[in-house]
């Protein structure tokens, strides 16, 4: 499928797999593309630089300050993928869950608009493998694994991106109405995409206890008892098939979910000098185990002001899901 003199530029889901195709051997140069886009602002109506300012703020926490300069590895994440020049073929490591299909649609809708149309652009897009009947993700593969993989990159075209365009446009809107259509119609080009469009709009309250489907998780591992968050968060994928949950998100979960007011969690925080992201333990409230059994609805009692895309969840304009039909609700 190419000559040995192909110029490669590797672009994955994160670290995890970049590192992985390095100690393969492949050939080529290693980005990332890796913003957790199914938490906080990605609201409509914003050039991309305005996009990333949004985002950066977001990902840098509520004091502004991290240990990394977040803008600048958005913008690094860009700048190596514009550098077309240094490139023949640019290859894109992503997997079914909801974390990579959110990044893929972005990142073929920011590369129809930035990378010369001659340009070659390949996908590895892979929702299991052989011997991995539990199969998460490409970092979890080992090397000779995951190299099998080169081979089957499909070249992008039209159909890809016009649909990513679509999804995209439709996760930024203000209302979740053409996001609940979309996965309802011809989704075929990005064969996971539905699935992972249905999956997100589980993390709106639901009908019954206002929980997101992965808060109602958590609430529920913490119901017999105290938990270690390093102890739940593999048990937090258990029934998932479109799962996204990393530990970042979990650790802030569970952080948010203690501060509401009542809390629905008590959060021990554990050893200050742990490095770890998960550390610490969580223990269900009365108020929690109130709304987790359907006695008490988590908005009513909690109110609610969260981003989901581009929807800014509050308690006077508030979408819900409905499990039974499935589908995304106002109420």
């Amino acid at each position: 499928m190419h000559s040995p003199e192909t110029r490669f530029l590797h672009v994955a889901n994160g670290t995890c797999t970049t590192r992985i195709i390095e100690a393969a051997g492949i050939a080529g140069a290693v980005s990332i593309w890796a913003d957790p886009l199914y938490e906080g602002p990605v609201p409509a109506g914003l050039t991309d630089a305005e996009l990333l300012d949004v985002r950066a703020r977001h990902l840098a926490g509520p004091s502004g300050q991290t240990s990394v300069d977040v803008a600048n590895d958005l913008r690094q994440w860009r700048a190596v993928i514009e550098h077309h020049e240094s490139y023949d073929e640019l290859i894109l490591w992503f997997e079914h869950d909801l974390f990579d299909q959110l990044n893929l649609i972005q990142l073929l809708t920011w590369i129809r608009e930035h990378v010369p149309a001659a340009k070659v652009v390949t996908l590895v897009c892979i929702g299991s493998f052989p011997g991995h009947p539990t199969f998460k993700g490409l970092g979890e593969l080992p090397s000779d694994e995951l190299a099998s993989l080169l081979e089957t990159r499909q070249r992008v075209g039209e159909a890809q991106y016009s649909l990513a365009e679509r999804a995209w446009r439709a996760f930024r809107e203000p209302t979740p109405e053409a996001l609940g259509k979309l996965r309802h119609a011809d989704t075929a080009a990005l064969p996971y995409l539905a699935a992972a469009i249905a999956r997100f709009l589980q993390e709106f309250p639901w009908t019954g206890d206002g929980l997101s489907r992965t808060e109602r998780r958590l609430l529920q591992l913490a119901d017999p008892g105290e938990i270690d968050l390093l102890a739940a968060f593999p048990r937090m994928h258990e029934g998932e098939d479109a799962y996204y949950v990393t530990d970042g998100s979990l650790a802030s979960m569970a952080e948010a979910l203690a501060r509401t007011s009542p809390p629905l969690l008590t959060l021990d925080p554990g050893n200050i000098a742990d490095s770890r992201v998960l550390k610490g333990s969580v223990t269900l409230t009365d108020t929690g185990r109130a709304v987790l059994a359907g006695e008490q609805d988590r908005i009513g009692i909690c109110g609610i002001d969260r981003w989901l895309g581009g929807v800014h969840l509050g308690s006077a304009d508030l979408w819900r899901w409905d499990d039974k039909p499935g589908r995304i609700t106002r109420v």
